[in-house]
């Protein structure tokens, strides 16, 4: 059983998420953009060849019945929907953005006929187009995106290579028997391992996206253009060139990346939910939502003290009484771990006045990180299990840290100023001098 990297790219995913939005917008060229940055282009203004490495003007020359439209969609939930669909073949996914991710996978037989399949898994599950690339690795399986996308090259007023063997365009054409040669389905392109070398020496060096441009630039100044080209070029003289990214460069000319495909999607996180039932209003004030809520976050912070950990990050779906639902999401400033901290912050989320009664919540923390030591045992909302967790916690602090370091309020017996005096020998012999006026 072989492995290979897959990349899978969502083509117009900004536009078309605009266009659901505004759907005066369909049919219609425009551009979505991020502040002064073009980041998609509707499939009706790709047909004019506008592209993201446009700026907006050179766009509107192109296109003089262009709309430009501010990105406001919000595009988590149907991100999570495309790494949904591609977790459902794999458990490695590694998402690059919203509208891409690598996907590991294990090919056992023909890698033609295996991708294939699963293009046609990804057609019926995915309702936009896409691009889907196949090869050993994920250095070669982007750069196939980026061939059969015809994506421009960084550096403007360069040409596309042809297909050639070699060192660039002196080279003979690259003739490859039916086994050997990339299969090529309208949005997907397989590289077999046999003929990784040969797929990517035509290639400029821009296409080695792992590299910034500068390194691009410097490869050129130094006449090396294409990927052939700098296979050619020693270990030591690129080491002594370009020190640790040289070693890098050498590898990635002959197809090599170390680097595996990792399982990033789903991450970890600590879930709760509440549904009402249909014969029961919706919650028209905090208070009553929180009869409902509170349950739910203190299950949550049971988990968290079952996992040593505490969440940075807090997703929220709110459902509304015939009215669609809305979802939060917040990268926090603080560790959260009680369940009086996540009501606060729940609290802060939502809206003063909701547009209707609350039927249902789910609440998902992510972000996780291990807790600071007992840290969530000190804190807990569980008031009951507080007093006996804190004596089974106290012995492991007191050998740790030393019994006259870790000690409880009740056995404080000395003003703070002396205790802390004890504790730092030294602090407080000598008297600070006062400067006088």
């Amino acid at each position: 059983m072989a492995s290979a990297a897959a990349y899978i790219r969502l083509q117009h995913f900004y536009a078309l998420l605009e266009a659901k939005r505004n759907p005066n917008l369909r049919q219609q060229p425009f551009v979505v953009i991020d502040g002064s940055r073009i980041i998609d282009v509707s499939p009706e203004a790709a047909k004019f060849h506008i592209t993201t490495a446009m700026s907006i003007r050179q766009a509107r020359l192109t296109c003089p019945t262009l709309q430009v439209v501010e990105a406001e969609a919000d595009p988590l939930p149907a991100a999570e929907r495309f790494w949904d669909t591609c977790a459902s073949f794999s458990p490695l996914v590694e998402p690059e953005g919203h509208s891409s991710a690598f996907v590991g996978l294990s090919v056992q037989g023909n890698l033609k006929a295996a991708g294939e399949r699963l293009m046609r898994r990804l057609a019926l599950k995915l309702a936009v187009p896409f691009y889907l690339s196949i090869a050993p690795n994920k250095l070669t399986a982007k750069i196939a995106y980026l061939e059969a996308a015809d994506l421009p090259l960084s550096v403007s007023g360069e040409k596309h290579l042809t297909w050639n063997q070699g060192r660039g365009q002196s080279s003979a054409p690259l003739k490859l028997n039916d086994k050997e040669k990339p299969a090529v389905n309208s949005r997907c392109l397989i590289i077999f391992p046999e003929s990784v070398e040969d797929f990517l020496a035509p290639l400029s060096v821009n296409r080695l996206w792992l590299w910034p441009d500068k390194v691009h630039q410097q490869l050129q100044n130094l006449g090396i253009y294409t990927i052939g080209q700098l296979r050619q070029v020693p270990r030591l003289e690129l080491e002594r060139l370009f020190g640790e990214t040289g070693k890098a460069l050498y590898d990635a000319a002959r197809g090599i990346d170390p680097a595996p495909v990792k399982g990033l999607y789903p991450p970890k996180a600590v879930q709760g939910y509440f549904q009402l039932p249909p014969e029961t209003d919706g919650c028209r004030t905090w208070d009553a939502l929180v009869k409902y809520l509170l349950p739910v976050l203190e299950h949550c912070t049971q988990e968290l003290q079952r996992l040593s950990q505490a969440c940075t990050r807090l997703r929220l779906w709110v459902e509304y009484e015939n009215l669609e639902g809305k979802c939060w999401d917040k990268q926090l400033k603080n560790e959260l771990q009680t369940a009086d901290q996540l009501l606060l912050s729940v609290k802060g989320l939502l809206d003063q006045d909701w547009p209707a009664p609350i039927t249902g919540m789910r609440l998902m923390l992510m972000g996780l990180k291990p807790a600071a030591l007992g840290q969530l045992t000190l804190a807990s909302y569980l008031k009951p299990q507080r007093q006996r967790k804190l004596e089974q916690l106290l012995p492991s602090l007191q050998a740790r840290f030393g019994a006259d370091r870790v000690f409880t309020a009740s056995e404080l017996s000395i003003p703070r100023r002396e205790r802390m005096l004890q504790l730092l020998p030294g602090f407080g012999d000598y008297p600070i001098p006062v400067l006088g006026r």
